[in-house]
């Protein structure tokens, strides 16, 4: 949920007195990255957040958050924006040896933990990038999850969108056009966040590397191709939630508005300082809320921090003895279809990120920051079939690059990070690479079924759920005659 706050409304003097701060702390980090003070980790490590679905046995919708969180009782499972969502959280762990299948044993458990929970009142938990069976009208302030900043945050951004609506425009095989009163549009969305830890000297490249891996992550995890009913991209949460929270901010070099959700507005040059230089300076404050912290903590720089949602977004921690380190949250793909290939989306997405971040032959030279934002809305768009430039100077189609240039060295980049064969063979050989060799990811699946079965949302999640509850992997998934 990010930084519980302490009110929900704020005057001029909290807004000006929350910049001081904020100036105070970006200093510090400064001085920080100067002395290259954060710590240097013995193995990379990672982490992931994973965002659900509540809904009725019905698998419609179920605002039942609160009394569900407060049964399953576990500080791993916390609140989402709306009472209709949850997320559970992995404990970080170091990149090497059977990290893979260990995160798939935990995260199968607690998710079955929450499954078992919900059935028990009367519900169903699923984790899907966007529920078929959500409908503007269900996406309404009452079902907001009843958290300070959860409302702060609502009645801000209406605030600087001088209360005028979010317009929801999207055209794929079907057209949407619809307006939203709120920012609860952001609820139809949910993902998976993997954490990666890195150390100061690779910043820089893995963080560019992660934003070249993002449109090939946007296809292969796809899970979402519907929205209140509409066959809409092969990724359609990526435009959902940018067009939800649009807020226009400072102007890029090119003329364009940057905005609070987006790829970003370019690679970084030096360091990861230079986001929270940008933060500071190029966003408006939506929470200032102020706190009673040393300024070492950097409690308003984070809390600003976490309401700029890059798809890439740098991250700073401190740990239990003062030391900071550097995470890189990625934010691109969808949450589901099943626990194992949530776990295979994280494994090819480290491994793919450490091989672009550690090629000789620097591939942010070679790809303009431009070309890799077109890759991704191609990808969001047309998913594995997406026509994509590469650092070859070519064009070629998302799938077939995937399958004949990324794989094999994304297996061999976890193998250099101390990863076990098996894990590897497990996760990205026996689920990714068939995956994208059938093009069987949750999005075609679900087209598929809709385009055999009819427009039968209900009975799509019906199938969908009993898969998933069974930890089989997408690309094995059948449809019921």
């Amino acid at each position: 949920m990010g930084q519980e706050i302490t009110s929900t409304e704020f005057s001029d003097a909290d807004e000006k007195e929350f910049r001081r701060r904020l100036r105070t702390e970006t200093n510090i980090l400064n001085r920080w990255f100067q002395q290259e003070r954060f710590e240097v980790p013995e193995s990379p490590m990672c982490g992931l957040e994973l965002e659900g679905w509540l809904t009725d046995s019905d698998f419609v919708p179920a605002p039942a958050s609160e009394g569900f969180l407060a049964q399953v009782n576990d500080e791993l499972v916390v609140p989402e924006i709306s009472r209709f969502n949850f997320e559970l959280n992995s404990i970080p762990a170091p990149i090497r040896k059977t990290v893979f299948s260990d995160l798939n044993r935990s995260l199968s458990t607690l998710w079955q933990t929450c499954t078992r929970q919900a059935e028990s009142m009367g519900l169903r938990a699923i984790a899907i990038g966007s529920l078929p069976t959500i409908r503007a009208n269900m996406l309404t302030l009452e079902h907001i999850y009843p958290s300070k900043r959860y409302f702060a945050l609502n009645n801000r951004v209406m605030e600087l969108r001088r209360n005028q609506p979010a317009v929801l425009s999207l055209e794929g095989k079907e057209v949407l056009r619809v307006s939203h009163p709120d920012i609860m549009l952001e609820a139809a969305a949910t993902s998976v966040q993997v954490h990666l830890q890195v150390a100061l000297a690779e910043g820089k490249r893995f963080f560019n590397a992660s934003t070249i891996a993002s449109p090939f992550m946007a296809a292969i995890a796809a899970n979402s191709p519907f929205l209140y009913g509409k066959a809409l991209w092969s990724e359609t949460r990526i435009p959902i939630f940018e067009q939800a929270v649009n807020l226009g901010s400072f102007r890029n070099l090119d003329g364009s508005v940057a905005k609070r959700v987006s790829l970003g507005n370019g690679y970084v040059r030096e360091s990861l300082l230079e986001l929270f230089l940008e933060n500071l300076d190029g966003y408006p404050v939506l929470l200032p809320d102020n706190y009673d912290r040393t300024p070492e903590e950097l409690s308003h720089l984070r809390l600003h921090n976490g309401t700029i949602w890059r798809w890439n977004r740098p991250l700073i921690g401190i740990d239990s003895d003062g030391t900071p380190h550097l995470r890189i949250e990625h934010r691109v793909p969808s949450s589901g279809p099943s626990m194992p290939d949530v776990v295979a989306n994280t494994a090819f997405f480290l491994g793919l990120a450490t091989y672009l971040a550690r090629i000789p032959e620097v591939p942010e030279d070679r790809l303009s920051f431009a070309a890799v934002k077109r890759n991704f809305f191609q990808a969001c768009k047309y998913g594995l079939n997406a026509e994509i430039e590469w650092i070859d100077g070519k064009v070629w189609n998302l799938q077939r690059l995937v399958l004949d240039e990324l794989i094999g060295p994304t297996e061999e980049a976890l193998e250099s990070l101390g990863v076990d064969r098996d894990d590897i063979y497990k996760y990205i050989t026996r689920i990714i690479r068939p995956r994208v060799l059938t093009g069987q990811n949750g999005s075609n699946w679900q087209r598929a079924y809709i385009n055999t079965h009819g427009a039968n949302f209900q009975r799509l999640l019906e199938e969908y759920y009993q898969h998933q509850k069974q930890d089989i992997p997408v690309h094995e998934w059948k449809s019921e005659a």
